[in-house]
């Protein structure tokens, strides 16, 4: 089974990744680009296929399109290749929160795990970093206004208003406070529980390549070091940024709209 997390960036998907990767039958990649194999018609470029060549698997891929043609088949035989041996496999990436219908075509067994936050705190979370050092066009989710930032997080929360059958919603806020149950709650309709055990542990990053979301330069980056220590139950709230912006109330809006008051 593929599994995709998705949701508006600084939503949490990478700290539920990181539980997630705790259970011994899943198996889930950091933004490895997975759905660049729609576009290729064949060779895949880019992070993807960094990924494959990290791992010795980018000419068993070729090969194997020239068996089945069809580049995502045979991507997914690849994937679960690599994933062995866990059955559930798939990638945490928040573009594509965006983007599912091409990611379904690719992928049309897919399911997904929509990990949704206080848009509050979200647009807050894209401000803060709008002057480090570290940022670069990588950080695409960094804005320098509010109004920038509603719009990201807007557009990320459309698949919310689908009759979605295989998307399910995880609200963050419920993770942080009981992790093993909210996963247990979300993903039980596949059969999948998950330990106590991992509540309290630091986690390790997700497995990327090149140039990865964690590290920049050998350094830690600094809106990532929450996700190298243990989860903390009740996320803490900062001051607004650029508190006086009229956008901030279309944010009050959208939250009230997603159940935050």
């Amino acid at each position: 089974m593929q599994l995709f997390v998705v949701g508006p960036p600084r939503s949490g998907l990478t700290i539920v990744t990181q539980f997630l990767n705790d259970h011994e039958d899943v198996k889930i990649f950091d933004e490895i680009d997975l759905i660049d194999v729609h576009r290729s018609g064949g060779p895949v470029v880019g992070t993807l296929a960094a990924f494959l060549l990290e791992r010795g698997r980018y000419q068993d891929y070729r090969r194997r399109l020239q068996e089945k043609t069809d580049p995502a088949q045979a991507l997914r035989a690849i994937m679960s290749e690599i994933a062995e041996p866990c059955s559930v496999w798939g990638e945490k990436n928040p573009r594509y929160a965006m983007r599912l219908e091409i990611l379904r075509r690719c992928f049309p067994e897919a399911v997904f795990l929509f990990v949704l936050r206080d848009p509050r705190e979200v647009v807050n979370s894209y401000l803060l970093h709008r002057d480090s050092d570290q940022r670069t066009d990588l950080d695409f989710w960094i804005k320098d206004t509010v109004a920038e930032a509603l719009t990201l997080v807007e557009g990320s929360l459309d698949p919310l208003t689908d009759d979605d059958a295989e998307l399910v919603m995880l609200r963050y806020e419920a993770f942080a406070a009981r992790p093993r149950q909210t996963l247990d709650r979300a993903l039980q309709r596949w059969g999948l529980s998950f330990s106590d055990t991992a509540v309290a542990l630091a986690h390790h990053a997700p497995e990327t390549v090149g140039d990865n979301q964690f590290y920049r330069g050998g350094a830690p980056l600094p809106w990532k070091a929450g996700n190298l220590a243990p989860l903390r139950p009740a996320p803490t709230s900062r001051a607004r940024i650029d508190a006086d912006d009229p956008a901030w109330s279309h944010v009050d809006a959208l939250a009230q709209r997603f159940g935050y008051n």
